[in-house]
């Protein structure tokens, strides 16, 4: 078998980083998966016609006996692939109708690199939900099983037909976010990783509401179409070559990350920056460059955040990709050092989705890309914790009291009521730990996004900013450049912290129980015989859902005195009395609304006097229409 040594592995990856010249002194991944690609882009069929040498070493203890691959493009092949049965070819708010054009990606040739052919062992696999017609994961035997820590160079040449975007992948006339679009070997993960009970190949079909896991590796990409072209990538552009035939290659570096996307436009405006050590590029679209430095700023905010909260961005280069008019699908997406956004020429300053998207995508780049788990499976890890930095980063520089998400009108809206809304509309349909695919219907956004960034203001609040902020920060070191998974997470928050908070995420992440504490009754009475008190009043506090936490009760005396109580949540009610000289006029639960996993904040406060609570009511109705319009402003942007 054409295996080759260890030692002979770090020698030739040795010359290769000598003559890429090396983005770090060390690698900072396990770099398990290393790929050496050239392709070419024909921009009148839309196809790509390349060719990758993978160079993979078996991480484990194990004999592997075959190889699986994600071929994520044949998602877009037919309407019968998992992915479009699972959508009904509807993705977002496009369809792909009779007339468009469909995707798909075929292996031409898959060998060893002395030639010995692998084509013959090549079949379709279905791990996930048995459909034949679907094709997005390959399996290929290999003729001697791999020893631990061997290493093995497969040759692999394929061709992919890109499809009209769909999906965050495509083109639209001249534009083209080229992601998904290789040949890319699965995990392998040993017996006692995770949750096999022996080694296996982690490798799921495309799911409509799934994203990737991958292992690191480096990356050596050449990209060849029309010299017209701007392009920007994954990675350090490090070298451009005319062919003399009208076309232009482009050499792109990128080292210890778990994917590699590129884009290209005839139309992009380059606008470049920099933060620190990090060259950043915006390629934007005419007329939309006015608000480049909009993105810019939101850029280096979030930047600046996470190195303060988490802890060093690695990389020299993030690429901001603004796709083109119509190309709404290729928006709001996420690779190692690039990123796409969403804009429009029109947007005002007072309407930050625009930074929302960008921040949130930038986020990606540390718990997508640096602190990498397995979307399939674990979406919130990655999902929850960038909706959560969104939040952070939205609230400190665009204001929480200014609404750092909106402000028309003297209505101010932040981020966090936005997505508060999305996880109250219906907080029990569904938990958070399961496969990405297995989610009811409606359940992938509010699952994966909204209630784990509830849950975590909600813990930040508990645990207190500082305790959150070393919690974070430790969780981020100790698992950059590997898989963690939710034990991992939880065990980080419990040693910390000091404390076993294995009760508040048993409740949040394994059940659909709702959280819900309401002040029942303020009832008072007079007293006629009692020389020291004039009134006896009596609050009710009452658990309306299954889940218990701890809470505080603040409550008000009518010449002004108030007094905050604390209670443990667990029993399904609690009666406060007081006798005094005054009454209680005024109860409310989590008087500084510190738990966001709330589903009702409408019910948290009473009163015996004239209260506004017709108009809260009619706030909180007003938020879900704000929310149905800054959807209808995403789409057109």
């Amino acid at each position: 078998m054409r295996i080759l040594s260890p030692i002979i592995f770090v020698l030739i990856f040795t010359l290769c980083l000598q003559a890429q010249k090396p983005m770090f002194p060390q690698p900072l991944s396990s770099r398990i998966a290393n790929y050496d690609i050239s392709v070419k882009l024909d921009t009148q069929s839309k196809k790509l016609v390349g060719n990758e040498i993978l160079t993979w070493r078996n991480d484990s203890d194990d004999f592997i006996e075959d190889l699986q691959f994600h071929l994520y493009l044949n998602a877009f092949r037919h309407e019968n692939s998992t992915f479009m049965k699972e959508v009904h070819t509807r993705y977002r708010y496009f369809r792909i109708n009779e007339n468009e054009q469909w995707g798909g990606i075929d292996i031409k040739k898959m060998c060893f690199l002395d030639g010995a052919a692998l084509d013959t062992n090549l079949e379709f696999i279905q791990p996930d939900d048995e459909n034949e017609q679907d094709h997005t994961v390959l399996r290929v035997m290999l003729p001697e099983a791999l020893k631990p820590q061997e290493v093995i160079q497969l040759e692999i040449g394929f061709e992919a037909q890109l499809p009209r975007i769909f999906a965050r992948t495509g083109y639209k006339g001249d534009f083209y976010m080229v992601g998904q679009w290789f040949p890319k070997i699965g995990v392998y993960e040993e017996a006692g990783e995770r949750f096999a009970t022996e080694g296996q190949w982690n490798c799921h079909q495309f799911h409509a509401n799934s994203e990737f896991f991958a292992d690191y590796g480096v990356y050596n990409v050449k990209i060849t179409l029309p010299q017209e072209y701007i392009i920007g990538a994954t990675g350090i552009l490090n070298s451009e070559t005319l062919n003399g035939d009208g076309t232009k290659t482009h050499h792109y570096n990128c080292e210890d990350v778990h994917d590699f996307a590129w884009t290209a436009d005839t139309d992009f405006i380059v606008v470049k920056d920099r933060w620190k050590h990090v060259d950043i590029i915006y390629l934007v679209q005419p007329l939309r460059d006015r608000q480049a430095r909009r993105q810019i700023q939101a850029v280096k905010n979030a930047l600046a955040y996470c190195e303060e909260w988490f802890g060093l961005y690695p990389y020299p280069t993030l690429t901001i990709v603004d796709p083109q008019y119509g190309a709404y699908e290729a928006g709001g997406m996420e690779y190692p050092t690039l990123i796409t956004t969403r804009m429009s020429w029109l947007t005002p300053h007072t309407i930050k989705l625009p930074e929302s998207v960008t921040v949130h995508e930038f986020c990606h780049n540390y718990w997508y890309g640096i602190v990498a788990n397995n979307e399939f499976e674990e979406a919130w890890l990655d999902e929850g914790l960038t909706t959560y930095s969104e939040i952070k980063i939205m609230d400190t520089y665009y204001g929480i009291n200014e609404g750092s998400l909106l402000s028309i009108l003297g209505l101010n809206v932040n981020l966090s009521q936005y997505e508060w809304t999305y996880y109250a509309y219906k907080p029990d349909l569904d938990i958070i730990f399961k496969n990405s695919w297995e989610y009811k219907i409606g359940g992938y956004g509010t699952f994966s996004y909204s209630k784990p960034a509830m849950m975590l203001l909600t813990l930040e609040n508990y645990l207190g900013r500082q305790m959150m902020k070393k919690v974070l920060r430790s969780y981020y070191e100790r698992y950059k450049f590997k898989h963690p998974t939710t034990l991992d997470f939880i065990n980080t928050v419990n040693e910390i912290s000091g404390q076993d908070l294995n009760w508040f995420f048993d409740q949040v992440l394994y059940t659909s129980r709702i959280l819900d504490y309401k002040i029942d009754q303020i009832t008072y009475d007079e007293l006629e015989n009692d020389s020291t008190a004039r009134y006896s009043s009596r609050i009710v506090v009452a658990r309306e859902g299954e889940m218990t936490f701890p809470i505080e009760i603040l409550i008000k005396f009518e010449d002004g005195q108030e007094v905050i109580e604390k209670w443990d949540g667990k029993e399904k009610f609690k009666i406060l009395n007081y006798k005094g000289p005054h009454r209680v006029i005024s109860a409310q639960v989590d008087p500084q609304r510190k738990i966001w996993l709330d589903v009702n904040f409408l019910n948290n406060g009473k009163t015996i006097t004239k209260n506004n609570t017709t108009v809260l009511k009619y706030s909180a109705r007003f938020f879900f229409w704000i929310q149905n319009l800054l959807q209808f402003v995403s789409i057109f942007s």
